[in-house]
C-alpha cells in the first residue's frame, strides 16, 4: 500500500468543504443556543454522505475532520463506527496514512478525558459500546486504573468538549439492533454532530434507526455514479458472465466448477491485459461462499479443491471467514501472490480490494444487498490503471460470474436502483382401482415383501402420466385411475407396480409365474360362461410358441460380464480417453446499458458428475453387479489401449466408459442384450392350451382367431387390429392369437433389463422366414400420448425374438388408418414410419 497522501479530486473536494461548512453552521447555532443543545443535535446536527462504493468515503470523512480542527466554535471528540470489526483496522489505518493530523484512540485502553484533544477520533464498531458481553461491559464500568466511557463522557462535556459521530457504511451499522443502538446514540453519546455515510440510498435499516433515534437528516450530499467514474475511482461498467450448455452436456458438467473456470478465464484475460499494457498489477479474482451449513461440508475447501483441479496453483488461493479467520487479510488484497480470495458475505463487506476485476459468487443470494456491496468490491480503480481510464474495454469493466442464474435478479434490482437515482449513489402424493390379477379373492398386500426393490413414486408430472398409462396399457390399472387425484395416482401406481414386479422376474430371477388355469371338460363352468376349443389343425397352429428363457444367475454371471465388455467396447472408444472438457457459450452482458457479447470457452468434464449419471444408465439390470460391470468395462478398454500403445490413468479409463454409456445408452443395452443371446434358451416345453378358461359364452366368432373368437379381455385397440387381421382376404394371414402377459406357455423376449416383453399378438404368416412363419404385433395407443414414448418402451421397439424375430408395432393415426412405428435415434422416440399393411408381416425387418 502506498504511504503517499493522496490528493482530493474536484467532487470530494466539493465534499469536503459542504460537510465543513454544515458542521460549523452547527458549532455556531450550539455556540449561540447552548439551551438548545439536544435539539440542535438531533434536528440540525446530522448530515448524509450518499456516495458510490469506492469513491473515497473514508478519505473524504477523514479530511472533513482535519478540517474542522481549531475551526470550530468549541472541540469536538469523535467516535466513528465503522458496521465490522475487520473494518476498524482498516479505517485506523487509511486515517493513519491520509489524516495525519488526526490522533487515533482505543475505547478499550484509552478512556481519560485528562489526555483528549481537539479532534480526537475512536474508532470502533456500534457493537462493540453496546454493554452486551464481557468485553463491552469493561468500557461501560468504571475500574481503579480507568473510567468508564460513560464518565469519560461527562466529563468532557463539562470541560466544554462537544461529541461527535460519525456512522461510516451507515446502512450496515444497525440491523436488528437499531433499538439498541438509538439508545446508546441519544442516552450515552448524545451526539451533537453525526455524519452518516452510506453507499445505499433508502435503506430500510438506517431509516429505522433514524425514527428510533427520532432524528432527521438536516443535508445531505450525494454523489452520483457517473461523477466517481469521471473520476477514475470506479470502473466504467459491470459485465454479468453466465453460461448456456449444449443439452447432452449438462448433467455432466459442474455447474460450479464450470462458473470458477469461466471467472479464472476472465481473470487470466484481465491479467494479460495489464501485461501488455505494462501495468504492474496482478489482478485478483473474489470468490464468495455460502455459509457452512451445521454437520454440512466446507464450502471454502470444495471450492479451493475445484479451484485446484482445473489448475489454480494452491499457494495462489486464500480464504477468510469467521470460522477460520486470516490473521492478515486485509493485506491478502494487496499480496501480488494471492491471486484467488475466498470469503464470505460477513467479513466481506467494505474491505478495499482494488486490484479485483472479478468476482464469483456460489452462495444462495439475498438480493439487493448482494448487488450493492459485494459488487462493489470490484468496481474500485486500482490507481495504477487511472492514466488509461476509459480507454480500455477489459480493464474499464468489473465481471461477475454466478453459480445460480437466480442470482441475477439481485444484481439486476442493484443496477436499475443505480439507474433510477440521477444524483446519487451506486446501487449497485388408500384408494386402488386394480384391474383382478390372478386370484380375485387374494387381496394385495399393502407392505412389499418380494426380494426386488419396492417401487418408488413418480417424481414430476410427466413420470407419473407415462407410468400410470403403462399400467392401464397392460391392465393392471383401471381407466378410472386417470381421474384419480394425483396422491392416489401415485399410490395406485406403485402398489400396481410391485404387483407386476412381483409377476415378471428379474434377469435370473425364479419367483413364479401366473399359473395356468386349470383345464376341464370344456364344458361350462358357470351360467352364461364357455371354454373354447384351440383350433390347431384347422388352421396350422403350432404345438407350442418359442419362450426366450434364461438360466439361473449363477450359472452365467462369471461369463457374462466378459461378454457383455467385448461387445461394448472397441477401439473407437480409444478418443475418448483424453476428453476432459466441453465448450460452453459466455454470455457477458453489461448490467449498465444491456449490451452483451459471446464467446466460446472449455469448460472441465465433472467426473463424479459423467459417472452419476452414467450409472444412472447402468442400473437399469438390478440382476447385474454395476460395480463389477465396470471393472469388466475397464479392464476391457484398458485391454485394447495397451494393444494401441496407448497410455493412461485408469480414472480416464472410468471416464471414456461413462462418456459412452452416457453418448450411446443403446450400446449397453445391445451389448448386455447380445450378451444374453449366448445363454439364452428357447423353449417350446409348455404348449399353447387347447382350450380356454372360462369364456363368456356370447363372444363374436373371429374366421382366424386361434379359438374361434374374439377374446373379451381384449382392449378397444386390440379387437381392431384383430378385426383387421381376421378380415385379411389374401391368405397372408393364416391364424392370429392373443398372447397373454406373464402366462408360463406365452412367448415372450427377455429385455437387457432381464424384464420379460410379452408382444400382444402370435400371428401365422404365410411366406413368414420365421420359425413356424410366426410375426410378433405389439399395439399402442394413437401415438400422440406419452405412454408410447415410455422408457419401456423405447427398450421395447428395439429388441428382436430370437426365433421370430423383428416385432412390428403399429398403432391407429384415424379410424380406419394404422401406421408402422419404428424406433428414431435421432428424436429418441416412436414415430410413424409407414402405413401398416399385412404385407409387412411377410418380411422380418
Amino acid at each position: 500500500m502506498s504511504e503517499d497522501r493522496v490528493s482530493l479530486i474536484g467532487f470530494q473536494q466539493e465534499t469536503v468543504e459542504g460537510l465543513i461548512n454544515t458542521i460549523k453552521r452547527v458549532g455556531w447555532y450550539h455556540q449561540n443556543e447552548p439551551q438548545n443543545r439536544k435539539q440542535i443535535g438531533l434536528k440540525a446536527g446530522v448530515s448524509l454522505l450518499q456516495s458510490p462504493t469506492g469513491s473515497g468515503k473514508t478519505l473524504v470523512l477523514g479530511r472533513v475532520l482535519e478540517g474542522l480542527r481549531g475551526d470550530i466554535p468549541g472541540k469536538v471528540i469523535w467516535f466513528w463506527f465503522a458496521p465490522y470489526s475487520g473494518l476498524v483496522v482498516q479505517t485506523r489505518d487509511a486515517l493513519a496514512t491520509q489524516c495525519g493530523s488526526l490522533r487515533l484512540r482505543d475505547v478499550y485502553t484509552d478512556r481519560q478525558a485528562v489526555n483528549t484533544r481537539d479532534g480526537d477520533v475512536f474508532v470502533q464498531t456500534w457493537d462493540s459500546m453496546r454493554a452486551n458481553n464481557a468485553q463491552n461491559r469493561k468500557v461501560r464500568r468504571r475500574t481503579e486504573s480507568s473510567g468508564s466511557l460513560d464518565d469519560m463522557l461527562a466529563e468532557l462535556r463539562d470541560k466544554g468538549f462537544h461529541i461527535g459521530v460519525v456512522i461510516d457504511e451507515a446502512h450496515l451499522n444497525f440491523g436488528a439492533n437499531a433499538t439498541a443502538s438509538a439508545k446508546l446514540y441519544l442516552d450515552v453519546l448524545q451526539a451533537d454532530y453525526t455524519i452518516l455515510a452510506t453507499a445505499t440510498p433508502n435503506d430500510a435499516k438506517l431509516e429505522e434507526f433514524e425514527r428510533e433515534a427520532g432524528i432527521e437528516v438536516a443535508s445531505r450530499i450525494v454523489i452520483e455514479r457517473g461523477q466517481a467514474v469521471d473520476a477514475g475511482l470506479n470502473k466504467v461498467g459491470l459485465k454479468l458472465g453466465y453460461l448456456r450448455f449444449k443439452q447432452e452436456d449438462q448433467k455432466l458438467i459442474d455447474l460450479e466448477q464450470a462458473t470458477l473456470m469461466a471467472a479464472w478465464n476472465q481473470h487470466k484475460l484481465v491479467g494479460q491485459e495489464l501485461e501488455n499494457n505494462d501495468i504492474g498489477i496482478t489482478p485478483l479474482m473474489l470468490v464468495q461462499v455460502e455459509d457452512q451449513q451445521k454437520g454440512g461440508e466446507d464450502p471454502v475447501k470444495r471450492v479451493r479443491q475445484k479451484l485446484e483441479q482445473f489448475g489454480v496453483p494452491s499457494t495462489a488461493i486464500k480464504s477468510h471467514t469467521s470460522k477460520e479467520p486470516d490473521s492478515e487479510f486485509h493485506t491478502l488484497a494487496y499480496d501480488p501472490d494471492v491471486e484467488v480470495l475466498i470469503f464470505k458475505v460477513s467479513v466481506a463487506t467494505g474491505f478495499d480490494a482494488p486490484r479485483a476485476w472479478t468476482l464469483v459468487s456460489v452462495r444462495p443470494n439475498r438480493g439487493r444487498e448482494f448487488g450493492l456491496q459485494i459488487v462493489g468490491r470490484i468496481m474500485r480503480v486500482h490507481p495504477l490503471v487511472r492514466p488509461g481510464h476509459k480507454t480500455n474495454e477489459v480493464l474499464d469493466n468489473g465481471y461477475v460470474f454466478l453459480g445460480d442464474p437466480n442470482i441475477q435478479a439481485g444484481l439486476d434490482a442493484a443496477v436499475e436502483e443505480l439507474k433510477a437515482v440521477r444524483q446519487g449513489i451506486e446501487l449497485l402424493t388408500d384408494r386402488l382401482d386394480i384391474a383382478e390379477f390372478g386370484n380375485a379373492d387374494q387381496a394385495t398386500p399393502d407392505v412389499w415383501q418380494g426380494s426386488l426393490p419396492r417401487p418408488v413414486a413418480p417424481t414430476s408430472s410427466d413420470d407419473r402420466q407415462q407410468r400410470l398409462g403403462d399400467l392401464i396399457q397392460i391392465g393392471l390399472l383401471d381407466g378410472s385411475a386417470e381421474h384419480l387425484p394425483e396422491k392416489e395416482q401415485d399410490e395406485a401406481i406403485v402398489k400396481a407396480e410391485s404387483v407386476r414386479d412381483l409377476s415378471s422376474t428379474g434377469l435370473f430371477g425364479s419367483l413364479p409365474e401366473q399359473p395356468a388355469p386349470s383345464k376341464g371338460s370344456g364344458e361350462a363352468q358357470g351360467p352364461g360362461l364357455k371354454r373354447y376349443r384351440l383350433r390347431r389343425e384347422e388352421l396350422g397352429i403350432p404345438e407350442a410358441l418359442v419362450r426366450e428363457e434364461l438360466p439361473p444367475i449363477h450359472e452365467v454371471h462369471g461369463d457374462l460380464l466378459p461378454l457383455i465388455a467385448a461387445r461394448f467396447c472397441d477401439d473407437t472408444m480409444l478418443k475418448l480417453l483424453h476428453v476432459t472438457k466441453r465448450k460452453a457459450d459466455l454470455s457477458l452482458r453489461e448490467l449498465f446499458n444491456g449490451e452483451s457479447e459471446e464467446r466460446q470457452i472449455d469448460v472441465r468434464l465433472s467426473n463424479a458428475r459423467v459417472a452419476e449419471q452414467a450409472q444412472k444408465e447402468l442400473e437399469f439390470n438390478d440382476s447385474i453387479d454395476v460395480r463389477k460391470l465396470r471393472l469388466a468395462l475397464v479392464g476391457q478398454l484398458e485391454t485394447l489401449a495397451d494393444k494401441e500403445g496407448i497410455e493412461a490413468e485408469r480414472a480416464d479409463f472410468r471416464r471414456a466408459i461413462d462418456l459412452m454409456v452416457m453418448q450411446e445408452p443403446d450400446r449397453i443395452h445391445e451389448a448386455i442384450r447380445h450378451a444374453l443371446t449366448h445363454h439364452m434358451r428357447s423353449n417350446v416345453d409348455l404348449p399353447i392350451p387347447e382350450e380356454t378358461d372360462d369364456w363368456p359364452d356370447n363372444l363374436e366368432a373371429a374366421e382366424k382367431g386361434a379359438y374361434g373368437v374374439f377374446p373379451h379381455n381384449m382392449n378397444k385397440e386390440e379387437r381392431a387390429f384383430a378385426k383387421l387381421l381376421d378380415q385379411d382376404t389374401s391368405g397372408t394371414v393364416k391364424w392370429w392369437l392373443r398372447n397373454p402377459e406373464s402366462v408360463k406357455w406365452a412367448t415372450r423376449i427377455i429385455l437387457p433389463t432381464g424384464r420379460r416383453f410379452f408382444p400382444d399378438f402370435a400371428v401365422g404368416i404365410a411366406g413368414r422366414k420365421s420359425t413356424d412363419e410366426v410375426a410378433l404385433v405389439e399395439i399402442k395407443d394413437d401415438g400422440e400420448t406419452g405412454r408410447l414414448h415410455s422408457d419401456i418402451n423405447l427398450l421395447k421397439v428395439r429388441v428382436r425374438h430370437k426365433e421370430y424375430g423383428h416385432v412390428t408395432w403399429t398403432y391407429r393415426q384415424s379410424e380406419k388408418r394404422w401406421v408402422e412405428g419404428e424406433f428414431n435415434s435421432l428424436e429418441n422416440r416412436i414415430v410413424a414410419a409407414r402405413e401398416f399393411g399385412i404385407n409387412a408381416l411377410v418380411l422380418d425387418e
